[in-house]
């Protein structure tokens, strides 16, 4: 179960001091529903969301500008039907090393795996804070914009659970390795559009989807198992067709490879694509067609016609 703990890494032009300090102040990137202290070896804090989370932490290794691990000693997540104390014991581990002019920040979750209950909501939370809101935090100095309306985004984020089985999906079989699959996947210009730009090859890779000027969908891969897994967030979008122009702004599209009997199998799924958005009719024909053509462009060579 330790390989499938939740995992986040983020690459940022700063110094390992820099992102160790960043880490510490926990009210600029995490909440600012937040009590104690998290600066010094068996620090505690709390995080409370009253009527959705509640976990107190405490520190029980600093290593400075290397690494820091918080442990969870209690916690109450009231979404949760089962065991509510499903964060109760895990570690959050923040592990920090320099590469080149660079410093690597890999964040750990051990404990959250797929098996549990909160695993998927606690998934997209995580990609929030750590990916964007760390992420930003550490690069600028400054917290981001969004922060201030975390509330709302957790609301949105429980909605988007409620509607979890009715997000567009589709399967495809297809005759390659997840490798080879992966790499005709991130061949957007091949399958979907071809005036394409960017790249959608590497994790933080930014990409846009033009369609008839001014529309447009921009996207960044979130995240990126290789030969495994492949999420873009769309973090703007222009679609006038629609009352809500931004009707996909914080979706996300996934592509999930497993192997099965000498193929691989491609799990795609839309998340926040349902049937309640005003754009599911005319995204569900879209996807329908767009993945066809990835499945011809991988099975048989033949993506979109010159």
């Amino acid at each position: 179960m330790e390989n499938k703990n939740y995992t986040a890494t983020i690459e940022v032009a700063k110094s390992p001091n820099e992102v160790f300090n960043a880490i510490n102040d926990v009210t600029k990137w995490w909440s600012q529903d937040f009590e104690g202290s998290s600066t010094r070896l068996n620090d505690e804090f709390i995080i409370n969301h009253p009527g959705k989370h509640y976990s107190k932490q405490k520190l029980v290794e600093v290593i400075p500008d290397k690494k820091i691990v918080w442990l969870v000693t209690e916690s109450n997540l009231s979404w949760i039907k089962n065991n509510k104390e499903e964060w109760t014991n895990t570690k959050m581990i923040f592990e920090i090393a320099s590469e080149g002019n660079k410093t690597i920040l890999h964040f750990t979750h051990q404990g959250l795996v797929p098996e549990q209950e909160c695993y998927v909501m606690c998934e997209r939370g995580w990609n929030i804070i750590i990916k964007d809101w760390l992420f930003h935090f550490i690069s600028t100095g400054k917290p981001a914009k969004e922060t201030a309306d975390a509330a709302e985004i957790r609301n949105s984020i429980f909605k988007m659970n409620d509607m979890e089985n009715k997000n567009y999906h589709k399967t495809i079989m297809v005759d390659a390795s997840p490798e080879e699959a992966m790499k005709k996947i991130s061949q957007v210009n091949l399958w979907w559009k071809k005036d394409f730009k960017g790249s959608a090859k590497k994790l933080n890779d930014t990409f846009t989807i033009p369609f008839t000027e001014p529309s447009f969908v921009d996207f960044i891969v979130s995240e990126l198992i290789p030969d495994k897994k492949m999420v873009w967030k769309v973090t703007d979008c222009y679609l006038p067709w629609f009352r809500d122009k931004k009707e996909w702004n914080n979706t996300e599209v996934i592509f999930q490879l497993s192997e099965e009997s000498k193929k691989t199998k491609i799990d795609f799924t839309h998340i926040g694509l349902v049937p309640e958005v005003e754009c599911y009719d005319v995204c569900e024909k879209g996807w329908n067609g767009h993945i066809n053509t990835l499945n011809q462009l991988i099975n048989r060579g033949k993506g979109l016609s010159d």
